[in-house]
């Protein structure tokens, strides 16, 4: 058998076996680990957990310019924020009780919070909270489904690329090697950051979480689960592809049972006052008093924050959908505000969950936010905003080198002809590259080499051309920063 015809053997038995379960963890046989390996295995590998802003987030409201006097009232009537209250300042600090009505200062004389990430103020006064603004790629595209691509496989304007960042990072390290789960996304469908030849689970409802498709327990569960320790104990001829047959039907089995142990219909998680649940995934938990709404978000987001803590996994992730608000965006109150409180919530859950199941966890983990585009920096008719272009990340974690990146007096250029209008006189443009940002956490934290951050995310390997390690003019003729030093 050669190579090429091992490898769609490969691919297509592996989409058979696990897709079709919603993906289960695999033991990967001698010959294949042979094939993959692209070196030793990073010692000491950490944790990394993605939520994608689907949509498009307005970044001008999330980490908002209040600095920059070409963002006001006329050009965001209904959705303009007022600056922060100049008695609240602490240098490189979050008020522990900030007044809602404003951005929240962030101490820097510039920049300001939307006050529904207040929940986001423990993070970044413990210097955990990076906030990078103006983050793009070239050429942007405003398509959704383009930039969706785009962002999830690392290569802007490159269409057929089908394999994702967050798959190549752990197939490029060997991290995915003899682990039991390398990575799991908890989401309606399995994103690119996850696809590629090997299948990497999705669980798109994390209520059925035996995999099958049965229920967690009876009849049905022991009947499926009995066939396939019967099937193992078939003997049969050695070939190639049957130990990895063999090996995949006997690691479904026993991840089912991992699953199982991880417990992720529980949910007795608190915060510090012991009454409040981290993570609101129904009416009894909701202390914090969301809508009905925030609920699947937060039931995803904790089995991820499980599936992370709890097994072997290296990467979990999910998603928030909602923001591409073209109409009737609101300000202190609608549907922007509604997803920011959300997602600020969720960031200091999952710290203080993580913190909870290992005094260390938190420290080897990045949490990190993506989405496609940002929005205009003129409100349009419907007292909303439309596609744009640069936008906000958001990275945290207990390694990570917190502040605001990308957003004060001496990197913003202001008034009417300054970074808000410096696409087409639309839209804000970039001076950070999003694989720049993703290429520090993939080389820093998940300890993938040159080499090997060269495949993950092509445009390293033309640093001459692209920029994305030192920065420097980019194809495009725009100036970038490069590496931030967040880690």
């Amino acid at each position: 058998m050669n190579l090429l015809t091992r490898r769609g053997f490969l691919d297509q038995t592996f989409r058979l076996a696990l897709a079709s379960a919603v993906g289960a963890a695999w033991h990967v046989p001698l010959f294949l680990r042979r094939a993959l390996a692209q070196g030793e295995l990073p010692s000491g590998a950490r944790k990394l957990l993605f939520i994608f802003l689907r949509g498009g987030n307005d970044g001008l409201n999330t980490l908002v310019p209040w600095g920059d006097d070409a963002y006001n009232v006329q050009n965001r009537p209904s959705l303009y924020l007022p600056p922060p209250d100049p008695r609240s300042t602490a240098p490189g600090r979050m008020p522990p009780e900030p007044d809602l009505t404003r951005s929240i200062d962030l101490g820097n004389g510039f920049a300001g919070l939307h006050p529904a990430l207040k929940n986001l103020g423990p993070l970044y006064n413990d210097g955990h909270l990076a906030l990078i603004h103006r983050v793009g790629y070239p050429r942007q595209s405003r398509s959704h489904f383009d930039s969706h691509r785009y962002w999830e496989n690392g290569t802007p304007r490159a269409d057929f690329t089908s394999s994702g960042i967050f798959y190549r990072a752990l197939v490029e390290t060997g991290l995915h090697l003899g682990r039991q789960f390398p990575a799991v996304s908890v989401q309606s469908r399995h994103p690119l950051l996850l696809r590629g030849p090997l299948a990497f689970p999705n669980l798109s409802d994390p209520a059925r979480y035996d995999l099958l498709g049965v229920t967690n327990n009876g009849a049905d569960r022991a009947k499926i689960l009995s066939a396939l320790t019967q099937a193992h104990q078939v003997p049969h001829p050695e070939r190639d592809n049957r130990p990895l047959l063999f090996g995949t039907g006997d690691g479904l089995s026993t991840s089912i049972e991992a699953l199982r142990a991880i417990g992720l219909t529980d949910n007795n998680f608190f915060d510090t006052d012991g009454t409040t649940h981290l993570f609101p995934i129904d009416t009894a938990s909701n202390q914090k008093g969301f809508s009905s709404g925030a609920f699947g978000f937060f039931r995803n987001l904790k089995v991820a924050a499980q599936v992370l803590a709890q097994t072997d996994a290296v990467v979990a992730g999910t998603q928030l959908d909602g923001f591409d608000t073209h109409d009737s965006q609101g300000t202190l109150t609608g549907t922007h505000a509604r997803l920011l409180s959300w997602l600020g919530w969720g960031f200091y859950a999952v710290r203080q969950y993580l913190r909870s199941v290992a005094p260390r966890l938190w420290e080897d983990t990045v949490l990190v936010t993506l989405s496609e585009f940002g929005r205009t920096s003129i409100e349009n008719g419907s007292l909303g905003t439309d596609h744009a272009e640069a936008s906000v990340m958001l990275v945290a974690g207990g390694r990570v080198r917190g502040g605001v990146y990308q957003c004060d007096g001496n990197s913003w250029p202001v008034g009417p002809a300054g970074a808000q209008f410096s696409v087409k006189g639309r839209y804000l443009g970039r001076t950070v590259d999003y694989r720049s940002v993703l290429g520090e956490v993939i080389r820093k934290h998940l300890g993938a080499t040159p080499a090997a951050l060269n495949r993950v995310l092509p445009g390293y390997a033309e640093e001459a051309v692209e920029h994305l390690a030192r920065g420097g003019v980019a194809p495009d003729g725009v100036p970038i920063v490069g590496e931030l030093g967040i880690l």
